[in-house]
Formats: C-alpha cells, sequence, structure tokens
C-alpha cells in the first residue's frame, strides 16, 4: 500500500519564512515531516523554525543566486517533497512597467523556482516524491496592472505540464492562489479593512483566502499520489 501521509518525510519549502509557505511548513511538521524552510531573512526563518518547533530547520537562501540554490539543496539530503514559494511583487499598468522590473520579477518567481527544481531533482526519489510550484489566478484570470504575474504564472503552468511527463513518475503539479491575506503586517487597519472588503465584492466566497486553506490544498498535492500534472486553483470562486 502506498504511504499518502508525510510522517517521516522532508518537505524543503522555498519563501517559506511567512505567508503561504509558513503555513504549510506548519501543518506538514504537524503531520509528522520534517520542514526545511528557505528564505532571505535569517531572523524571519529563526522566528519561523521557533513557532514550528523541533521538526523544522532552516536555511539563509537567496533564489536568484545559482550556486547557492544548489548547495542549499544538495545540504538537505534526500528531499522528499518541495514547495517553491519564493515571490516577489510588481503591480503597474504595462505601459509603466519597466524591463527592470519585469526582469528582476522574473529572476525571483520564474527563475527561482527552476533554480530550485534543477537543484532538488538529483534529491527527490522519483517513485515516491513530488514538486509544488507556485502559480497564481493572475494568469487565466487577469486583473489590469498585473502583466508580470499573468507572464510568469503562464509560464510556470505550461512548465509543469512538461515536466508531469519528462520527469514521470516524479510527481509535479502547480498551486495557484486566489486573492490570500497576506497583507496585514504590511497594511495600516484601515488600509487592511479596505483590502478586505474590495476581495469580498469580488469573490463568490465572499472574503478573501486564509493562508491555512492554500497550505492544506499544498498538502493535497504532496500527499495524493494520483495527482501530477495539474494547476489546483484554490481561489475562492475568481473568475
Amino acid at each position: 500500500m502506498l504511504n499518502t501521509n508525510l510522517s517521516g518525510s522532508t518537505v524543503v519549502i522555498t519563501g517559506g519564512a511567512a505567508g503561504i509557505g509558513l503555513a504549510t511548513a506548519e501543518l506538514a511538521a504537524q503531520r509528522g515531516a520534517t520542514v526545511v524552510l528557505t528564505d532571505r531573512s535569517e531572523a524571519t526563518l529563526e522566528a519561523a523554525v521557533e513557532k514550528i518547533g523541533p521538526n523544522a530547520d532552516y536555511r539563509v537562501l537567496d533564489v536568484t543566486d545559482t550556486t547557492a540554490v544548489e548547495d542549499v539543496m544538495a545540504s538537505v539530503g534526500t528531499i522528499d517533497h518541495l514547495f517553491t514559494c519564493a515571490s516577489g511583487i510588481t503591480v503597474a499598468p504595462f505601459t509603466e512597467i519597466t524591463e527592470e522590473q519585469m526582469r528582476d520579477f522574473f529572476e525571483v518567481k520564474w527563475w527561482g523556482q527552476y533554480r530550485s527544481v534543477k537543484a532538488a531533482l538529483p534529491h527527490i526519489p522519483k517513485e515516491t516524491g513530488s514538486i509544488t510550484l507556485v502559480s497564481g489566478y493572475l494568469y487565466r484570470k487577469v486583473d489590469p496592472g498585473y502583466s508580470a504575474f499573468a507572464a510568469v504564472n503562464g509560464a510556470v503552468e505550461a512548465t509543469v505540464k512538461s515536466l508531469a511527463i519528462e520527469l514521470a513518475p516524479l510527481r509535479v503539479n502547480a498551486l495557484a492562489p486566489g486573492p490570500v491575506d497576506t497583507h496585514k503586517r504590511r497594511m495600516s487597519d484601515a488600509e487592511h479593512r479596505s483590502y478586505r472588503e474590495q476581495v469580498a465584492a469580488s469573490l463568490p466566497i465572499g472574503r478573501p483566502g486564509e493562508v491555512e486553506e492554500l497550505a492544506g490544498a499544498a498538502l493535497f498535492l504532496m500527499e495524493n499520489t494520483f495527482t501530477t500534472g495539474i494547476t489546483l486553483d484554490v481561489d475562492g470562486g475568481k473568475r
């Protein structure tokens, strides 16, 4: 019988010190996995690991540094599941966004995921492992000003389909979050209330998503051994 739970497995999460990455790490650790978080800030990583407990470890990592990504993945040993959450944000009308801004965004969200997958592959068991990339609703369900997201997310989702075949039986999927409430620490109370109201008015669910809901979806993609080559929309009905 296939082992469809995370107990005893090692999960590596890039961008794991906050938001969806941290919530996924917490849930994976609760299910018995050892989680290795990577992010750029050591202080934030230390706080995240302290919050999760003894099943968590960390590596400081900038995913734009190819050599550093290779070194970190090699340092972990066997990687049962890779979840690539590192990203950034670039929002501007296409006529105003600069080539440098577009390239910088691709460098983190696209090339960062590419580097992480390439570096982790030699350490992931093909028969039992998984890779989960992060796309987002801002590709097939676009909003004005998000052309950078649309371009990167489209590249991620196309690559997942290809890799699921090329790397089989290793499972490769993508998670596509909708509007998720990860903004509170960057907003005033009034701005945060306004954000939630705006999102609530645009979704059938009537509220933004919570990071814990996305974490549950990420773990589904790790644990379900009959799922590969898909993009899983967890978006509150965004259309």
